[in-house]
């Protein structure tokens, strides 16, 4: 297998047709057909088949185009961090978090970055599930991670940014200002979640292993605007943490019942098996700096924030929930 294989297979996976691929590639048709036979037999795999839609890969070929854009990228970026070298940091860095923390964070980390770093280009991607095995598949330089209990610490940095408190969230006039609750009180309510592999599904399965209680799960979505819609509207409720609900409690659009018990960490996570590029150790530093700035803000909740969610806090009330 060679770079030209590779880059003949990876053209005809993402136009799916040889003769598209041929003529991007400039190369005559039989012969780009014999290269992909010739790859196809070292590999002793069939790498496309031919669906209603034209030519798509087979599972060892979707899996030689994820590992071939890897290296396409590895080769790109090595060429742009050569160039760079004694000058600014350029290329491409592409960064994972979750929702809540990606529309506070993001916004102003590409103003204060691109200001000074215009030749690199972001790439922003937003997950709630998918971060850890899009870091550990390389598709991803950094993450934000909600949950790092699973992760290879010898494959993987990590480095501690917030912890904030999480929340039952209820449309306007459900909870009381200070209301506090206990996981055992999320059990019967009907919930609004993202799918699994979340933190929140992952921490309810934790705390319900052992009773045998199942949540009761009445729509699940991956959007946290739609989340917060639904809740709204009276059709479940949510379970999010601080940086999600602060604007929209202030508002006066949610309220929130505390879980009692529960700190959702933030951490930030990099791959320690490649080299870091310039680009990418310079969005670590900001990075850094800027979730310390949101967090003296009270974003993450910082009880010396002052915000109305932090002085709700200290008044400790019961809500009544449903009952099972």
């Amino acid at each position: 297998m060679n770079d030209k294989q590779l880059e003949y297979f990876v053209q005809i996976a993402e136009l799916g047709s040889f003769r598209k691929a041929s003529e991007a590639l400039r190369i005559a048709q039989p012969a780009l057909t014999r290269q992909i036979q010739k790859l196809e037999e070292e590999l002793g795999v069939k790498l496309f088949s031919r669906g209603s839609r034209g030519i798509v890969t087979t599972s060892p070929g979707t899996l030689l185009l994820e590992r071939a854009r890897f290296i396409r990228r590895q080769v790109e970026q090595a060429a742009a961090d050569v160039r760079a070298e004694g000058t600014v940091p350029s290329g491409v860095v592409t960064f994972g978090a979750p929702p809540s923390v990606a529309e506070i964070l993001f916004p102003a980390l590409s103003k204060t970055y691109l200001a000074l770093y215009p030749q690199v280009k972001l790439s922003f991607m937003e997950g709630v599930g998918l971060l850890r095995s899009w870091l550990l598949a390389g598709d991803l330089d950094i993450a934000i991670l909600p949950n790092v209990r699973d992760i290879p610490a010898r494959h993987v940095g990590l480095e501690h940014l917030v912890r904030e408190p999480v929340y039952v969230v209820g449309p306007a006039g459900r909870f009381p200002p200070g209301a506090a609750c206990n996981w055992r009180d999320v059990v019967p309510l009907p919930l609004v979640l993202a799918a699994p592999p979340s933190a929140v599904r992952g921490w309810l399965d934790l705390n319900l292993a052992a009773s045998g209680e199942k949540p009761h799960i009445g729509i699940e979505t991956e959007s946290l605007q739609v989340q917060k819609k639904l809740v709204m509207a009276g059709l479940g409720y949510a379970v999010l943490p601080h940086s999600a609900v602060l604007r929209d409690y202030e508002a006066g659009t949610l309220t929130l019942c505390r879980v009692e018990g529960w700190l959702m960490d933030r951490v930030l996570a990099w791959r320690t098996d490649r080299p870091l590029t310039p680009a990418v150790q310079k969005m670590i530093e900001m990075t850094r700096a800027e979730m310390a700035r949101l967090q003296s803000e009270g974003t993450f909740g910082s009880p010396d924030s002052g915000s109305p969610l932090a002085r709700a806090r200290r008044v400790r009330r019961k809500p009544t929930l449903p009952a099972k």
